[in-house]
């Protein structure tokens, strides 16, 4: 067995304490580390250095201790009461990160060394130690690339090692009395003495030496991020959680005040600022709410599943991921997929970081479907021909490619789900936005009679019509100038229905024959499809079918098979039905 060597580890922890001040300070660029030395009466001492008041950290501190004692500590020996009526040394390095960013989360880490000796016996040695991070906004990127380096750490000592102590600290860093999570974990060990002295003394230090490579990098991602009022309020609001978690549950501090470390030191964990306010709660259904669902449930984040989101801003109410879910259930694909609301201006930071830390696909929204078309190195004929992009691929070379599948939507729904005819019928296609750009194309190559296209501006619905012109028969109108006769299809690409408004279009065009379609959708009849009701048509359909649709189509472009929609289609109906009953 290789001997132990105190002077090894404490230099080791010395330069990393030191090494760490040192890349945090660089990265913040407005406030440096403060050092702070004490001795303690009862044998040795330590160095506490402190960062406030930064450009990116708002309160932080990285401790240095090398404390002594006649005997363990009473939260020592409760744990391993063999150890009772020895002598020990304790030393570590431990520190916690408080940015005031609510979009950068807080950090913890810390490597210790504990020896117990007792006149006549074998000292009793072991390392622990580990890191977590609490976010207040859930990036999923973050969250793997931040376990990732964790299972580098772990790696070149066994397969299991990162599986067992990602699990221990799910369970240490737990709120019981809240029934969640401090953060989203990361690694904790403790005891850890098997393998010897050398092989236990170099894992500690392959964790301490990949703390800065699993947190910068999501420092830089985020910390140029805007944030709100009510975002810092609540960052408050979770702050409490980690200051009831300190100061209920965790051995490092209790082990401190009762073996007379030095309390400011100690308590440096504790976050500036925190509020509590009584029966506290998140908005359903928001990102907050989101973040408090991870939390409840510890996950896997480096699953073997592939991993899919979609981008948008708002995005509290996407239905893709619940989409997306029924298709992976239904087709027995491994995947999983998300919703990230992203700020504005940062579509291609996010990008980089989703594929970066492993993505495969994303789906995009409003308003960045520009910004992909933009972002992606090779574009589909559907793209090109919408002037935006709603689907990235991510291809095996690394490189991503973009494809708009809003056009195929609505066309798989109209022949396949309501089985209305399009070739041969004259189409009136109310509004002349991206909506309407996006479906142009494959609305053509079904071969209508005729396209109008009305739309208020009518120099808009001219852009548009000059643009496809030579993939059909296509005329821009004003909404005064639509002809006074029945059209086969009329689809309202507008908003307006969400206003409960209709588009100024002559009566005349809907007998009973013609159908009546619009993107919008609604657990009630739309008011464009209220409208063409009261006209006469007897065939009238929101867009949730072109929701499902054109998600069907990202699922194919991404895993090589279509599922099947109109079950899917139900259930979305079924639930808006039943939540506006």
């Amino acid at each position: 067995m290789s001997a132990v060597d105190i002077n090894a580890v404490k230099t080791y922890l010395l330069d990393l304490q030191a090494r760490i001040c040192a890349g945090l300070a660089e990265q913040d660029g407005g406030a440096e580390f403060v050092a702070d030395s004490w001795q303690r009466e009862e044998g040795g001492g330590g160095t506490s250095r402190v960062i406030t008041h930064g450009n990116i950290i708002e309160k932080g501190g990285v401790n240095f201790s090398h404390v002594m004692g006649a005997s363990m500590p009473a939260s020592a020996t409760a744990h391993r009461p063999e150890l009772a009526g020895r002598s020990f040394q304790a030393m570590g390095v431990s520190l916690v990160i408080h940015p005031k960013n609510p979009h950068v989360p807080t950090s913890h880490a810390n490597v210790r060394f504990f020896i117990a000796e007792k006149e006549g016996e074998d000292p009793v040695w072991w390392f622990g130690g580990g890191y977590d991070l609490t976010p207040y906004y859930l990036y999923e990127e973050d969250c793997v690339s931040w376990h990732r380096e964790a299972l580098n750490a772990c790696e070149p000592f066994g397969v299991d090692v990162y599986p067992r102590y990602k699990a221990w600290c799910d369970d240490y860093f737990y709120l019981k009395h809240r029934n969640e999570a401090r953060g989203v974990g990361g690694l904790f060990f403790d005891d850890l003495n098997d393998g010897g002295f050398d092989q236990c003394f170099a894992f500690m230090q392959s964790v301490g030496n990949s703390y800065l490579p699993a947190y910068q990098p999501i420092v830089e991602r985020r910390k140029s991020l805007p944030w709100t009022d009510a975002q810092r309020d609540y960052q408050l609001h979770r702050r409490g959680r980690y200051v009831e978690f300190n100061l209920v549950f965790d051995r490092g501090t209790l082990f401190g005040l009762q073996s007379g470390g030095r309390t400011e030191s100690i308590l440096m964990s504790l976050p500036p600022e925190v509020r509590w306010d009584y029966m506290w709660q998140v908005e359903p259904d928001s990102e907050e709410a989101r973040l408090l669902q991870v939390l409840q449930t510890p996950r896997d984040w480096l699953a073997d599943g592939d991993r899919y989101v979609v981008f948008g801003n708002p995005i509290e109410h996407s239905k893709s991921p619940q989409i997306h879910q029924a298709f992976a259930e239904q087709t027995a694909h491994n995947v999983h997929y998300d919703k990230q609301r992203v700020a504005v201006d940062h579509f291609d930071t996010a990008v980089a970081a989703f594929v970066g830390a492993g993505g495969r696909g994303l789906n995009v929204t409003l308003p960045f479907k520009l910004e992909a078309y933009e972002y992606a190195a090779r574009l589909s004929k559907r793209a090109r021909q919408a002037g935006a992009v709603n689907t990235l691929i991510v291809e095996s070379d690394g490189s991503v490619s973009g494809d708009n599948t809003d056009g195929v939507g609505i066309i798989a729904d109209i022949t396949d789900n309501l089985k209305w005819q399009i070739k041969g019928q004259e189409v009136l296609v109310l509004g002349a936005g991206g909506a309407v750009r996006g479906i142009l194309g494959p609305l053509l190559e079904m071969e209508p009679a005729k396209v109008y296209i009305a739309n208020r501006t009518v120099s808009k619905a001219q852009q548009l019509a000059q643009a496809f012109s030579k993939e059909g028969a296509v005329e821009a109108l004003s909404y005064d100038q639509v002809p006074h006769h029945a059209m086969g299809l009329i689809i309202n690409g507008t908003s307006a229905s969400i206003a409960g408004d209709v588009p100024a279009i002559p009566a005349m065009t809907i007998s009973t024959d013609t159908a009546c379609y619009d993107m919008m959708y609604a657990a009630e009849p739309t008011a464009f499809m209220q409208w063409a009701t009261q006209q006469g048509a007897t065939k009238c359909s929101d867009g949730l079918g072109m929701l499902v649709e054109q998600a069907a189509e990202s699922f194919r472009l991404w895993r090589g098979i279509k599922p099947a929609t109109q079950p899917v289609i139900d259930q979305l109906r079924a639930q808006m039905s039943s939540k506006d009953a």
